[in-house]
């Protein structure tokens, strides 16, 4: 497969330098890192073993990028109106989209605008990060969880198949909304908190306060998910709680996005989804809470 990464970030950078350091044809689309990354490559810190890409094939726009069997989405959704339309000359007729960000309800726009590609969500369970120009540091877990529109199986296998060689766990997931949903369940409380406490994850879990209202949110997604026809397992809450006290400290992306003064990914995270459960009949309240205080603050910093 010949596979373009949008974004070459935290997320894109990390499975996008899998990929190409298993061997597999990689093209990175990059922006303020273009230079740096021409002259030094591309390193990655990773807890499974450090690697680096000394000459990474980079571009600074996608015109200039060829089409592609696979492309890789994996900029900041709050950039999806702009990248969405340029992805037309980067994937191939038949090709597929897979989309590694965080949020909610973004494939159906996808889908819309290249209705003969095949369209994917990828969920990254994983702690990562820019640090600095050129290098992803990758803290801890990796597991990426994809799943398709239109239950395209095909589609689903080859990706997944892609990954695995490529040294990451992999899972695929029958449903979109549901995998997209169990993302959710660590994004609402964990990004939204770590923003209005300012505070990484270790803070979150260690105060018996905080804990509380990761629970209490993660309760009304369970019930959001079950309203819109989700099957998700109350254990699945208990295992994302579990993983975050064993998880290294870690900011999420969103209090780094606050701290650097990039946009929120809001709507996204937060107002997609309440959208959506509302429209269903049931409202989500302290889903709303968190998205009123975060754009509160957000309007406040800026």
């Amino acid at each position: 497969m010949d596979i373009a990464i949008i974004g070459t970030g935290a997320i894109g950078g990390y499975y996008g330098a899998r990929l190409a350091h298993s061997g597999n044809d990689v093209h990175f689309l990059l922006h303020s890192d273009f230079e740096y990354v021409k002259e030094h490559g591309l390193t990655v810190d990773s807890h499974f073993g450090d690697f680096s890409l000394p000459k990474p094939k980079i571009y600074a726009n996608t015109r200039e990028m060829p089409p592609c069997d696979l492309v890789c989405v994996a900029v900041k959704a709050t950039a999806n109106a702009v990248i969405f339309p340029q992805l037309a000359g980067v994937v191939k007729a038949g090709g597929a989209i897979l989309l590694l960000q965080n949020g909610f309800g973004y494939e159906p726009q996808l889908a819309a605008l290249y209705p003969k590609q095949s369209i994917l969500a990828g969920l990254c369970f994983i702690c990562s990060y820019r640090d600095g120009p050129g290098r992803v540091r990758h803290t801890d877990y990796g597991k990426l969880s994809l799943a398709a529109m239109d239950n395209d199986g095909d589609a689903l296998a080859r990706i997944s198949e892609l990954f695995e060689r490529a040294g990451v766990e992999t899972e695929v997931k029958a449903d979109l909304t549901e995998a997209r949903i169990r993302k959710l369940m660590w994004n609402i409380p964990y990004n939204g908190m770590s923003v209005i406490a300012d505070c990484r994850t270790d803070a979150l879990v260690k105060n018996p306060a905080m804990r509380s209202a990761t629970c209490a949110v993660m309760d009304e997604i369970l019930q959001a998910a079950k309203a819109v026809g989700a099957a998700i397992e109350p254990s699945f809450a208990d295992e994302m709680v579990r993983l975050t006290d064993e998880m290294v400290p870690y900011d999420p992306s969103m209090r780094l996005d606050f701290l650097a003064g990039r946009p929120l990914e809001i709507e996204a995270i937060y107002g997609n989804f309440i959208d959506y459960a509302e429209q269903r009949g049931y409202e989500m309240r302290f889903a709303k809470m968190m998205k009123w205080q975060l754009e509160y603050l957000e309007t406040r910093f800026r």
